[in-house]
């Protein structure tokens, strides 16, 4: 993870994440999506800085950085003609015309849709030091990952709970 230490305080890391965006059941069923699924895939470049300051085992950092995301959706459905618009349709570019919107020519047909956009990233973590093995932490890391895809701004959140060394 680390790629470059200028000093104990400063860093810098390249990462992958892979983030699960499936949709609660109850968005899928008042979207008219029963089968959709989502992910979102990112590399990033983030600098670290690291607090000077340990409480025993204990350490904290922040972190920031750019990124690369790419999101997919799937669901396997055609839409008819008069079919009315749901918002979550957006992500699959659907297009949508009258009042209220609706399918309007030809039947349109849901299927794998995937948008790449750029992004950054920040957040912060704790690390607690193992002794028995050697550069050894836990860490608990809080991040926002935000990205511009041409539909809509891509936002999620997730704590990471794992072993760095």
């Amino acid at each position: 993870r680390v790629l470059f230490r200028s000093s104990r305080m400063f860093g810098v890391s390249a990462e992958y994440m892979y983030y699960n965006l499936d949709l609660r059941q109850g968005v899928r069923d008042s979207q008219s999506l029963p089968n959709a699924s989502g992910s979102l895939n990112a590399v990033s470049l983030n600098g670290i800085v690291r607090i000077p300051y340990h409480l025993g085992r204990f350490g904290a950092y922040g972190i920031f950085g750019v990124g690369f995301y790419r999101r997919s959706e799937t669901t396997h459905q055609v839409l008819p003609v008069g079919a009315i618009c749901q918002p979550a349709w957006i992500w699959w570019d659907v297009n949508c015309t009258g009042n209220p919107p609706s399918i309007q020519n030809n039947p349109q047909t849901l299927g794998t849709f995937t948008k790449d956009a750029g992004g950054y990233n920040y957040g912060g973590g704790m690390t607690y030091r193992l002794d028995h093995l050697r550069n050894a932490k836990l860490f608990l890391e809080y991040r926002h990952h935000q990205a511009y895809h041409s539909d809509v701004m891509t936002v999620v959140w997730p704590i990471t709970v794992g072993l760095r060394w």
